[in-house]
């Protein structure tokens, strides 16, 4: 568990700077500028986790198997250019279609540009400390990168109270933490138990994951694409300041939970030894995260007054769209545990479930938040018990039982409150 604990700190840490940024910009601005600022991100987090996702679920394999070293470092050549100009390109087609107003809006957001390829040059030294459990040394490394980005960008934003504060933000926080990393997993001097290869090739399993974190992204982010088009980017800035509150402590658990999982059933062979160590992980996780959501409902009503009168909207939906972090902590650990089980391909069917509902979940969102959030948590239950099923008998099912009993009873004493 203390581990855990410390892994879900190194994941928290940067959620929470950016979420800080992003409320900051919304007491200074509008929901409309936050949704601007939203579009920008939706595009840096679609092409970082197509570029990241492949090879973080990799990097184990990397690390341990004949081979995999020649294909980290082809991947830290190309990747970094390839994601920059990738997210400039798409930058341009913003500046075209009015989305950026002008030049100035363009140059303000484009160090967010720089921040996929400072991940993609990190993630091999990230890999490495993950390796070696050294999850205390992470949390602090993040830490320091996370002061380091909210010095530069939240200074920036107080003074010009524009864009620019939260892309640096963003950019200085990706490339502090990589450059930390490199320094500390050079020196490291703790062995990396060495492995015999995979079924499937690497190449393979990167090929993989990455198309399913692509197809994962479309799955959390759909209701945000279509509610550009359902109700604009003023709504689509309320939802997005009502997430930044209630989903950092969720979205950081899940992931710090996907590492704890990946390496903890690195060397498990049978379904039961799978099983049973990723429930162990994943019932901490939940523990967790009913923890996140009271954390998350506390923030909201102490924002609120801060905020002002315009963002009570965006506040009052944060009970509802903090219990997604139950069923995203088994959908994270279940992309690792299809991985495993050599079930790779089949994380596609997932997101495709949860593309669909993302367009009722948008569509409903131009009329009630709450019910928005409710179907969000119903759909990410939905995603989960299809990997499940394709997971087959390693799939921790007491964990989501228990997911959803926590789920429900939050649920039900938020619609309690507001009816």
């Amino acid at each position: 568990m203390l581990n855990q604990i410390k892994s879900l700190i190194e994941r928290i840490i940067p959620r929470v700077s950016s979420a800080l940024v992003i409320l900051t910009l919304a007491a200074f601005t509008n929901p409309h500028y936050v949704g601007i600022y939203n579009v920008v991100t939706l595009l840096y987090t679609a092409i970082q986790v197509t570029i990241d996702s492949g090879a973080r679920f990799a990097v184990m394999r990397v690390l341990t198997e004949p081979g995999g070293m020649r294909i980290m470092n082809r991947y830290r050549t190309f990747m970094p250019v390839v994601a920059f100009v990738l997210l400039v390109g798409l930058m341009l087609v913003l500046r075209w279609n009015g989305t950026l107003e002008n030049w100035y809006e363009f140059f303000q957001v484009l160090p967010v540009a720089f921040a996929p390829g400072f991940g993609a040059l990190g993630l091999l030294y990230v890999g490495t400390l993950q390796a070696t459990s050294q999850w205390g040394l992470l949390a602090r490394l993040q830490l320091r990168a996370a002061l380091a980005g909210l010095l530069v960008g939240g200074g920036v934003l107080v003074l010009t109270r524009s864009l620019l504060g939260p892309s640096l933000q963003l950019a200085v926080t990706e490339g502090v933490f990589a450059l930390l990393c490199w320094w500390r997993a050079r020196r490291n001097t703790l062995p990396i138990p060495h492995a015999e290869p995979g079924e499937q090739s690497i190449l393979s399993d990167m090929g993989a994951m990455s198309g399913y974190a692509l197809m994962a992204w479309f799955q959390g982010q759909a209701e945000r694409l279509f509610m550009t088009f359902f109700a604009g980017t003023a709504v689509l800035g309320t939802y997005t300041a009502g997430s930044a509150v209630g989903r950092a402590p969720g979205d950081a658990l899940a992931a710090s939970t996907a590492n704890m999982v990946r390496v903890g059933i690195a060397d498990k062979e049978s379904p039961q030894e799978i099983r049973e160590t990723s429930e162990r992980y994943l019932f901490g996780a939940l523990l967790l995260a009913a923890v996140g959501v009271v954390v998350a409902q506390v923030a909201s009503i102490v924002l609120t007054p801060l905020l002002g009168e315009k963002w009570i909207p965006a506040m009052s939906m944060v009970p509802f769209i903090a219990m997604v972090s139950f069923p995203g902590v088994l959908s994270w650990a279940a992309s690792v545990l299809l991985v495993r089980t050599g079930a790779a391909w089949k994380t596609f069917v997932g997101p495709v479930i949860g593309i669909v509902f993302g367009a009722l979940i948008a569509w409903v969102a131009s009329f009630d938040l709450h019910l928005a959030a409710t179907i969000l948590v119903l759909r990410e239950f939905a995603v989960v018990l299809v990997a499940y099923l394709f997971i087959g008998r390693s799939a921790p099912w007491r964990s989501f039982w228990f997911a959803a009993g926590l789920s429900a009873v939050g649920l039900g004493a938020c619609w309690f409150a507001v009816l």
